[in-house]
This record gives C-alpha cells, sequence and structure tokens, in this order.
C-alpha cells in the first residue's frame, strides 16, 4: 500500500486528477497547478456534459453503473450505459452483456473482503468484484482523458491520481479500492487514497459556506458529516495555529446514506403488489424496475419539509398490470385498491399518487438513524466545543434532512456548502496539493499481528497447544501492536521485530488483523478479521535465523508497511495483500 509524499520543484506544475466513486453518483475533476499555488487560486475543472440522454440530469455527477459485453469489454458508464442497456433490454439482448449498478456498498457491507469475491449484476450473473470496480474506475478516467483532449490537456504518467473512500471503511475495503485502481492503470506510486469527509473539510476551510467564516478560525471544532448514497460518514475536526487539521475522534458511521430511503419506497412497493411481483420485475424486467428506482431518485430530491398533496411517481404501469394479472388474477387497479396502505395511495394511469405526508415517512427510519449517529459522536466529544455540523455529499442537499439536523440540534450552527454534492469530489483535488492538511488521525480499530509462542501450561489453553522442532508452542495469538482510538501524528511509525522459524528462510509472511473489541487474545475469537498478510523477502537466507524490523506507518489515509532485515541494516522488499489475493 502506497501513500507517498512526491517532492517537486518549486515552479513545476502538478497535475490532479480526482475519481470520486460513489454507491449512487460517480464523478471526476481535474487540475494543473503549481505545488506553491494558494488552495484558494487551485483552478479545479469537472466534467459539466454528463449526458443523460431523454432524462434530466439531477447532478453534475454520472449514476455509478456499468455495461459490460460478456467478454467483460466496457460498453458504456453512467447515463449512457442505463440508456444502452434499456434499448438491449427491449431488444432482447440481455443474455449478452453484464449491468452493474450500486455496487460499492459490497466493500462496506462485507467483512470478509476478498480478491476474490463475486459481484452479482442487475440479472444475478456474476463477475470477480475487482473486476467490476476496475473497470468502472477505468470508465471513468477514459472519459476524463477524454474531455480533457477536447481542451488540448493530455494526461501523462507524472499525473497525481487522487481516489475518495469512505472514512470508515476498513483497511481492506480501501486496499481492494487501490489494487483495482492500479489494475485500471493508475502506477501505485501515483495513487492516493482521499478519505471523503476529511476531502470535504479541506473544501469548506478553502471555500467557507457563507455564515460559517469561523470554521477556519484557530481552534473551532465542527462535524463533517458526509450524507452519500451509501453511507453517512461522520468526522470531528479541530482548526489548529498552524493552520491544519486535528481529527478529535475515529470516523464513524454506517449505511443510513440516501439509497437506505429507496429501500424503504422498494419496501412500500412490495406492500402494494406483494414480494413476488416485485421480485419479477427486478428479474425478469430488468428496464422497468432500473426505471422505477430512477424516477423515485428525482421525485425524493424534491420532497420538501412543507410539501403538501400528493406526490406523483412514475411506476411501470403495463408491465405491472400483467403481473398482478398472472399472479394474482386481478388487474393493477384493484391489488392497488386492496393493499394495505390504500387509503395514502392512487393510481392514475403510469402515475403513483402518494400522499406527501406517507412520502415523507419514507425518510424517518433514516433520518432517525442519522440523528442518531451525530448525538453519539456529539457524546462521544462531550468535553469538546463542537460549535458546527457541516451537511456535505449529494443526500446532504436533502431538506427533510437539513431541516432534522437543525431541529435535533439547535445549539450548533447546521451548514450546508451550495456545492455539497461536490464537496468531496474538489476537495479531493485539493488534498493533493496539501497532503498534511490532515495533520493527526484518530485509530478506529486494533491492530494485532497473528504470531505463535511457548505454550505457558498455567494459562494456555490445551487444545491451543501445537509442536514445533518438538516443543510445545500455543498458536493464533493476538499480539496488538497499535490500540484503538489513538490520536496519531502523520507520519507515526510503530516498530515490531520478528524472528524467522526455519534455516534458509527467504521470506517471512505474517497475518495482519484487526479488531473493534477491547483486550482480544486469540485471532480465532470470533472477534478479529484478517486484513491481509505481509510477506518480508530476506535477503541472502542463511543457516542461522535473521530478525527482521516490521515498520507500520500510521497517520496517513493508508495503512504503509515496509521492513528492514537488521544483519545487513538494508531495506526488504515487502509485500501487503490482502488474503487470497494471487
Amino acid at each position: 500500500m502506497c501513500n507517498e509524499v512526491w517532492t517537486f520543484t518549486e515552479n513545476m506544475s502538478v497535475y490532479v486528477a480526482a475519481i470520486d466513486f460513489g454507491t449512487t453518483y460517480s464523478g471526476y475533476a481535474f487540475s494543473v497547478s503549481h505545488l506553491k499555488t494558494k488552495l484558494q487560486e487551485v483552478q479545479i475543472l469537472s466534467n459539466q456534459a454528463w449526458n443523460a440522454g431523454i432524462r434530466e440530469a439531477v447532478s453534475l455527477k454520472t449514476p455509478t453503473c456499468l455495461l459490460l459485453t460478456k467478454e467483460k469489454a466496457i460498453v458504456s458508464f453512467g447515463y449512457e450505459a442505463e440508456n444502452r442497456y434499456t434499448d438491449i433490454v427491449m431488444d432482447g439482448e440481455e443474455d449478452e452483456y453484464y449491468y452493474f449498478y450500486r455496487f460499492k456498498m459490497n466493500l462496506h457491507e462485507n467483512k470478509s473482503i476478498s480478491m476474490g469475491m463475486l459481484l452479482e449484476d442487475v440479472r444475478g450473473q456474476t463477475l470477480p468484484a475487482v473486476e467490476v470496480f476496475s473497470l468502472s474506475i477505468q470508465a471513468l478516467k477514459d472519459h476524463m482523458m477524454q474531455t480533457l483532449l477536447v481542451k488540448n490537456i493530455k494526461l501523462d504518467d507524472d499525473t497525481n491520481w487522487i481516489l475518495t473512500v469512505p472514512a470508515i471503511w476498513s483497511d481492506t475495503a480501501k486496499l481492494f479500492m487501490r489494487k483495482g485502481a492500479e489494475m485500471a492503470g493508475i502506477a501505485e506510486d501515483k495513487l492516493t487514497l482521499a478519505l471523503e469527509p476529511e476531502a470535504a473539510s479541506i473544501y469548506c476551510q478553502t471555500y467557507p459556506p457563507p455564515g460559517s467564516l469561523d470554521i477556519v478560525n484557530t481552534d473551532c471544532q465542527y462535524l463533517v458529516v458526509d450524507l452519500g448514497g451509501g453511507t453517512v460518514d461522520i468526522t470531528a475536526h479541530e482548526k489548529l495555529p498552524d493552520g491544519t487539521l486535528k481529527e478529535l475522534s475515529k470516523a464513524s458511521g454506517n449505511n443510513c446514506g440516501g439509497t437506505s430511503v429507496d429501500k424503504e419506497f422498494l419496501q412500500m412497493m412490495e406492500d402494494i403488489f406483494g414480494h413476488q411481483v416485485i421480485d419479477k420485475l427486478k428479474r425478469e424486467f430488468p428496464d422497468s424496475y432500473l426505471s422505477l428506482i430512477r424516477c423515485f431518485e428525482n421525485v425524493k430530491r424534491t420532497v420538501t419539509p412543507d410539501k403538501s398533496g400528493l406526490v406523483n411517481v412514475s411506476i411501470p404501469n403495463i408491465v405491472l398490470d400483467n403481473l398482478c394479472k398472472s399472479e394474482y388474477l386481478k388487474k393493477i387497479e384493484e391489488v392497488v385498491a386492496s393493499c394495505p396502505i390504500a387509503s395514502s395511495i392512487q393510481l392514475k394511469n403510469d402515475k403513483l399518487r402518494i400522499e406527501a405526508k406517507f412520502t415523507k415517512s419514507l425518510f424517518k427510519p433514516t433520518i432517525n438513524g442519522i440523528i442518531s449517529l451525530i448525538k453519539a459522536v456529539l457524546d462521544e466529544n462531550k468535553s469538546k466545543n463542537i460549535s458546527h455540523i457541516l451537511l456535505v455529499g449529494g443526500f446532504g442537499e436533502c431538506a427533510l434532512i437539513q431541516e432534522a439536523v437543525k431541529s435535533a440540534f439547535p445549539d450548533r450552527y447546521v451548514i450546508v456548502p451550495e456545492e455539497a454534492g461536490l464537496a468531496v469530489l474538489k476537495g479531493a483535488v485539493l488534498f493533493r496539493y496539501q497532503l498534511n492538511a490532515i495533520s493527526s488521525r484518530v485509530t478506529r480499530c486494533t491492530y494485532g499481528v497473528e504470531i505463535v509462542r511457548s505454550f505457558d501450561p498455567l494459562t494456555d489453553e490445551f487444545h491451543r497447544r501445537v509442536y514445533k522442532d518438538g516443543k510445545p508452542h500455543c498458536e493464533n495469538i493476538f499480539y496488538t501492536f497499535m490500540q484503538a482510538n489513538r490520536s496519531i501524528p502523520i507520519g507515526m511509525k510503530i516498530r515490531q521485530t520478528f524472528t524467522t522459524s526455519k534455516e534458509y528462510q527467504y521470506a517471512h509472511r505474517l497475518p495482519i488483523y484487526y479488531t473493534h473489541q477491547d483486550n482480544v487474545q486469540f485471532t480465532d475469537d470470533g472477534t478479529c478479521i484478517k486484513l491481509g498478510v505481509v510477506e518480508v523477502e530476506i535477503p541472502n537466507p542463511t543457516k542461522h535465523l535473521r530478525e527482521v524490523t516490521i515498520i507500520f506507518h500510521f497517520g496517513e489515509t493508508e495503512l504503509n508497511i515496509t521492513a528492514i532485515d537488521k544483519e545487513s541494516g538494508k531495506d526488504c522488499q515487502t509485500s501487503f495483500t490482502i488474503y487470497d489475493f494471487i
């Protein structure tokens, strides 16, 4: 894993290309400026012309969806993929393609991420997840390069790439994204991962939203609540006298982003039409199913606290009518009229008209989850003086969310930047020009290595006893080298020395684990998650055992690992990979 800081001459221009890979929408931005340029003077270019076809573009980003041939060639990404796939289904050619959408959450929800994990497309067909992510990054990268060529800008091998990831993601998920980016042609030493709420915080420091100039003042403490499509990512920052930001507590959040409202809407559709109808709609008529979700995605942006009357959602009326007839021998009108929520809805041609009060209730579980998360972070920082709450991310533009947060925390200033949905993307560009903008971070978990030590018959359980070279040992020991909730400055190094176990050993493999629990002793107790394996090459292997010092570099956006052979004093070739990566 690499997060190297590059050195440039004072007058050298730095090419920075950032990709904000989101659950529902993705985008990119670019800048070319001198390294010494003030952040306020960095010119950021973003794509202004995503072609939404017959649908109105709802943002300066494009939907995160990927269309591939059966040979895994990229057909299109984003709005174009949506439109092409609709035509493909209408032509009856869907068996010849893969269509993936909203798949980023698999890296948040899966606690056993591996390079061999599979993703299902909209029809249940599978491909290796790392290929789907890599090809999506490739599609965004290619689109950016084509857009910049029109402006006579050609990206080269010296371009510095930034890829955004949630701060609450595990190191395994971050490494997975890094591998995907490298497979997409981005060099390891030219790629930096930016944590999404941190990028937004840097953006707001550089361009303070109206009415929030206090956040740039020394000692100001505030929350950044990044409300994305899949996750809510919260971090607390303090502005230090040197102009950098200090993280006050570990990043927190969960999966109550904008798509959780979509889940409530789909549950409502099941309440109306039954699970079997909606399941068939998804499996047998994916174009109609995706169209339904798109329509609700646009409609939910228009729901405001003072909305009254009825909210209209376009539905695939003909398809649903045929499914109702085949499943229940009833017309769609009869099914709607007899459903449990009939008093709150009306059917008018291809429009499902929902009472505004009922529509707003679909947001309530998500809003409650967001408020609970913010409250938990504020409670954790009771001794601090957190005065502002910044709402960023596409879902942060939702008026219902804004009103709920202001109502729940009347003693805090709740601020929404004018470009809340682009704060992360543009902040990611700025981050490359000031990699030390965040001067310290708080560890989210406890890290340890799996080791074997001598067996102690007085304290160790006998089922853990194994024999090595005729001597009893205890296996699966969780040896801690970093505790959770520690404030770590950039560049902090933790050194641990390990010894080879056999003659002429050419490499030392060390499994790395992490846990969110305290006082963990064993890696197999159910609380530890395998992060990956460090493999250190031993230079000039010898008959006698060798000591290797492994250095864990903390404080950056990723965990970096290097090693030194104690006998020679030379750096060792070191690799750190997800467990089953080949």
